[in-house]
């Protein structure tokens, strides 16, 4: 008798205010309360009182699933360093809460946070630390953790440290014996996906903007005020704070259509064709790193007339060049891609495997390499998706980041001890761990900073 292997499951985390809103809007979308696929349980978790009961209220969270730590309660001021410390204080309250929901034998976690907070950006190395220790010693086993951060927007030059930091101490948590880092590290832009709904059709940009209470004459007269071109040509929007706040609910559906995409369930099921078998560890070994997302949700591909290969290479070219989370340019190079195409039987086809893979080479760097192309056919789509997954691409965004970074971090460095003690009050931490971490990330990705990206 065969047995079917049990489908994979994760948990879901939102850490600190950003993170708690991506869960909290993910799980909003769930039909008749039901989790999504994959998803077993969900927390949300933050350092301030006032954030977490507005989360819960918002997105109808029960206590359960909430959890407030720290000894303040009224968060930690942008201080990533506070954020670690609340993580690395509060380890038993944290696995407690964890274990009470049920997260013994699920495949992984997934991690929401943003890169910008002190909160998010410092608690997500200390909490991937916290669950590695725990399954690694007392299961002895590995698990998935992937990380959704959210880059933040512009002109915040304290946020744009916080960003370098904690993608440094990501990645070199990976290096540590054992791995004690994310598996895979999605970037997801506020600048980019502003920008993406801010450049469709004024009919839609309507209807999504009524949602939040905004005009999108007003809108686009305070983009145009408070904006102006950043050195990659694209809008930099210095957005009030208010309406900072409100473009958050604007801009969460396109990660979590992406989010749903990627973790929808990749397992042989009766009447549909998955090549290959994929499972939620698959990303993770066959991506660098560093991922940027991308997917078009509204698909048209007509293979009864014919050259669906010129069809795909125009889809592919508009996924990538306008539905990527993150800014790429016009040449994103990436070290590796996964692929996802789905949609009615005719269209997600084992035989457009090769097809898909020619169009995305292109966009790939010599040598790279493109996983097998997961297909699966739903004929209770009506139109079709493409999700890209683009390892290690190039990121001229970050430049943008690197740059403010530097220049807050110059001014605050001089022979002045009082002067430099800002590094200490701010961030809790010292000028040469920033620059480190300024220096990781210009290695990483100093070979894509070209000058006419500059």
């Amino acid at each position: 008798m065969t047995v079917e292997a049990p489908e994979s499951e994760i948990f879901a985390i939102g850490i600190g205010e950003c993170g708690s809103n991506l869960v909290g809007s993910y799980l909003a979308k769930s039909k008749k309360g039901e989790l999504p696929p994959r998803i077993r349980e969900y927390l949300v978790m933050n350092t301030d009182r006032g954030d977490l009961l507005k989360a819960r209220k918002k997105y109808s969270i029960s206590k359960k699933r909430t959890l407030l730590y720290s000894d303040a309660e009224i968060g930690v001021g942008g201080k990533f360093s506070a954020g670690y410390d609340a993580v690395m204080n509060s380890q038993d309250i944290i696995l407690n809460q964890l274990q009470g929901l049920g997260y013994e034998g699920i495949s992984g976690f997934c991690i929401f946070t943003s890169f910008g907070g002190g909160t998010g950006c410092g608690g997500t190395p200390a909490l991937i630390r916290l669950l590695r220790e725990r399954f690694a010693k007392e299961e002895k086993r590995k698990i998935f953790i992937y990380v959704f951060g959210v880059l933040p927007f512009d002109n915040q030059s304290s946020e744009a440290v916080n960003s370098i930091w904690a993608l440094s101490r990501l990645l070199r948590l990976q290096l540590e014996e054992g791995n004690m880092g994310p598996d895979l590290i999605l970037l997801l832009s506020n600048r980019t996906m502003l920008n993406r709904v801010l450049s469709m059709q004024r009919g839609e940009s309507v209807d999504l903007l009524s949602k939040t209470g905004l005009d999108l004459a007003d809108v686009s007269a305070e983009v145009r005020r408070t904006s102006t071109p950043n050195v990659l040509g694209q809008v930099s929007t210095d957005l009030p704070v208010k309406m900072e706040e409100e473009f958050v609910e604007l801009i969460n559906p396109l990660a979590l259509d992406c989010i749903a995409e990627m973790l929808s369930p990749g397992v042989p099921e009766i009447g549909k064709e998955v090549l290959p078998t994929t499972d939620i560890g698959d990303f993770a070994l066959k991506l660098d790193s560093v991922v940027v997302p991308a997917m078009y949700d509204d698909l048209s591909i007509f293979p009864e007339i014919g050259g669906v290969g010129s069809q795909l290479s125009t889809a592919v070219e508009y996924t990538a060049a306008n539905c990527s989370l993150t800014y790429m340019g016009t040449n994103p190079g990436a070290s590796s891609v996964f692929s996802v195409l789905s949609g009615p039987k005719d269209i997600a086809r084992v035989e457009f495997d090769p097809l898909l893979k020619k169009a995305l080479t292109p966009f790939l760097a010599k040598g790279a390499s493109i996983s097998p192309t997961y297909c699966a056919f739903d004929d209770d789509k009506i139109k079709s998706s493409l999700l890209l997954l683009f390892g290690l691409p190039k990121v001229p965004e970050l430049y943008n980041l690197l740059e403010e970074a530097k220049s807050l971090i110059e001014l605050h460095s001089g022979d002045s001890e009082l002067k430099q003690h800002w590094f200490k009050r701010s961030k809790g931490t010292t000028q040469a761990e920033l620059q480190n971490a300024v220096q990781d990330l210009e290695k990483l990705f100093g070979y894509y900073m070209k000058p006419e990206q500059k």
